[in-house]
């Protein structure tokens, strides 16, 4: 009987989930981010807006690749299909771990421009409904999308550096953000593994309730300087929108987006 309940629970979760996760960001929310060598990290998956979503069930449908980067490689993140919390990861490695989360390829359907309208210029292209319109494409339309994440999380201490995961879409910490707080720290956004100038980025904080939306550009070099506040929580985001193969076996997708997203919590001092 609890099989059935909890079974009923899932299929109720990912019912929620596909309404909601058209033009949402997509994050990892660890319940703590800094952690002593005996504690074991625990993580949701959210779907939502500005730091308020819903949590994803460990399901294969988002959860293609999940690795936990340690000082020393990296090792793959197992799970139990229908957990919530989604992640739960016992071997860490002291100082810096990086949790990495890439999703399958999915798919939404529009049945008017204006949402398409609405979601393009909301992440930094605001001519590509012209485009939409040049090549013809009707009001109906499918648009395939990937999600990438990454999340760091300390243990005992805060030494360490950022990897490069080797994700389509990624952010990458050129500095430790956790360290020396009095400094700004650069933020590269790399696309195929190539720097991505002059690309939209939008910056959300949570400290003490209080939240803040902010938006920045990378530079000619694919990064921007940014200055972290002690005890605050950032969720780090981007997406890029490309032209979709428009294959049957991608549901003759018109467009292609990817997001990519990255979480951390500052420390007291």
């Amino acid at each position: 009987m609890k099989f059935y309940i909890k079974k009923l629970i899932f299929i109720i979760i990912l019912t929620s989930i596909s309404k909601i996760s058209i033009s949402h960001e997509f994050w990892i929310d660890p319940t703590n981010y800094h952690l002593s060598n005996d504690e074991k990290a625990i993580a949701n998956i959210f779907i939502g807006e500005n730091f308020e979503g819903s949590p994803i069930p460990f399901t294969k449908e988002y959860f293609k690749i999940a690795f936990l980067h340690l000082k020393d490689g990296k090792s793959k993140i197992k799970g139990r299909l229908g957990d919530i919390p989604a992640l739960n990861i016992k071997k860490l490695s002291k100082g810096l771990n990086v949790i990495q989360i890439e999703s399958v390829t999915k798919y939404v359907e529009y049945k008017k421009l204006v949402k398409f309208e609405i979601f393009t210029r909301e992440k930094g292209y605001p001519n590509l409904i012209q485009k939409h319109k040049e090549n013809n494409y009707p009001d109906n339309f499918i648009e395939s999308y990937k999600r990438y994440a990454k999340s760091l999380i300390s243990v005992d201490n805060f030494d360490g550096s950022d990897v490069d995961t080797n994700m389509e879409l990624e952010f990458i910490f050129l500095e430790n953000p956790l360290k020396n707080l009095n400094e700004s720290k650069r933020i590269l956004l790399e696309y195929k593994n190539r720097i991505l100038s002059n690309h939209k980025v939008s910056i959300m904080s949570l400290n003490n309730g209080y939240f803040k939306k902010e938006y920045v550009r990378t530079n000619e070099s694919g990064y921007f300087d940014f200055f972290f506040k002690k005890d605050t929580k950032y969720l780090i985001e981007s997406v890029v929108i490309i032209e979709g193969s428009n294959k049957k076996k991608d549901n003759y997708a018109k467009w292609h987006s990817l997001w990519t997203s990255y979480t951390l919590k500052t420390p007291y001092k």
